[in-house]
């Protein structure tokens, strides 16, 4: 068996123009649904990339490369992204650019092979484009990108061979001594040239690289918030940390409809703009221990005990906002068992 370099991310395109697959191992997605992370680079990926699916992990036995693949079956593509890492880790902006561009022509190299053996025809090289990934507070990631035409040979069931025109969208980063390829295949057509669907998911996958550092800013201003739920710099801070929250799903964060939203109506009926406070206390108290990977057991005590101490402020200010019910609510708050308490008093529908 053919050992093939690790020291190049794209090298393994050339599996199927070889006789047998690279030396490894393939993992399977978390049973439980858990994302896959990968922790060098401290990037997290879901298990469904909009129409796309984990289908699974493969790590080398060797340089301790690895990547993930996934599959659609609405969209007929399928996207895998590798992670090899490189021995320099302080390379300036030029060399990652040159580095980069170099594990391009190998892509190049990799379908050039495949079409000289015949899987593939029909072979045009895109031109390269060239720019980078903005980052929260990071110097940008360079990136380099390229579109390849080629038409695959296939079978039909009645034993004849069909072409079936391809596109494959290739894009490379480095990042925190990571090579990172991300690739993407799928069949075209004359009314879905695939540039829509490459896009879509090249910036979902950007998302995803923009998230460590932009995570790491929003958990400074959770703190900025804590430290003064009313002063004028939570209020700005509150506003872009609840952005940032409508745009994830991995966190466990939750908050029982009832009885929270009729507390909520109440608040805002009787003192308007009161609610909107409780609910940013739960929230970000709630986002605060999540981000520190706390369950949604541990998220919801945190919001409720956040909740129940804006509550004490507000009513102090506010005093027609009280409400009978919310007494025993906040006794349990008090002891950080308030979550615990909503969930008894939704349950027994009161």
């Amino acid at each position: 068996m053919k050992v093939l370099p690790v020291c190049f991310a794209f090298a393994i395109m050339a599996w199927a123009a070889l006789a047998a697959p690279p030396q490894g191992s393939w993992i399977a997605p978390d049973a439980t649904g858990k994302p896959w992370f990968h922790e060098p680079t401290g990037l997290t990926f879901p298990t469904m990339l909009g129409t796309h699916r984990l289908a699974g992990e493969f790590r080398y036995e060797q340089g301790g490369g690895r990547f993930i693949r996934y599959e659609s079956l609405d969209e007929r593509s399928r996207a895998d992204i590798f992670f090899f890492p490189i021995p320099s880790k302080n390379l300036t902006m030029e060399e990652k650019q040159r580095l980069i561009l170099q594990e391009m022509d190998n892509v190049v190299k990799d379908l050039d092979a495949m079409t000289k053996e015949g899987r593939y025809r029909k072979l045009k090289i895109g031109e390269i484009g060239v720019g980078g990934i903005e980052l929260w507070d990071k110097e940008a990631i360079p990136m380099a990108a390229r579109i390849c035409e080629m038409t695959r040979v296939a079978k039909s069931d009645l034993g004849v061979e069909e072409e079936v025109p391809l596109k494959q969208w290739t894009g490379i980063i480095l990042l925190d001594s990571y090579v990172i390829t991300i690739r993407q295949m799928r069949p075209v057509t004359p009314a879905d040239n695939g540039e829509a669907g490459f896009q879509a998911f090249a910036q979902m996958v950007a998302k995803i690289i923009k998230d460590p550092p932009l995570r790491k800013g929003v958990i400074g201003l959770i703190d900025r918030y804590l430290a003064d739920p009313f002063s004028d710099d939570s209020v700005h801070a509150t506003a872009a940390v609840l952005a940032y929250l409508k745009t994830t799903t991995d966190l466990p964060i939750n908050i029982p409809e009832y009885p929270i939203q009729g507390w909520l109506e109440h608040c805002k009926k009787v003192a308007p703009g009161t609610e909107e406070q409780l609910l940013s206390a739960f929230m970000l108290g709630s986002a605060k221990v999540a981000f520190a990977g706390g369950d949604a057991a541990a998220c919801l005590n945190a919001g409720a005990t956040q909740f129940a101490k804006v509550y004490r402020q507000l009513l102090a200010k506010h005093p027609e906002i009280t409400l009978p019910q919310i007494d025993a609510f906040l006794a349990a708050a008090t002891e950080s068992k308030g979550g615990e308490w909503l969930l008894r008093y939704s349950s027994s529908g009161k």
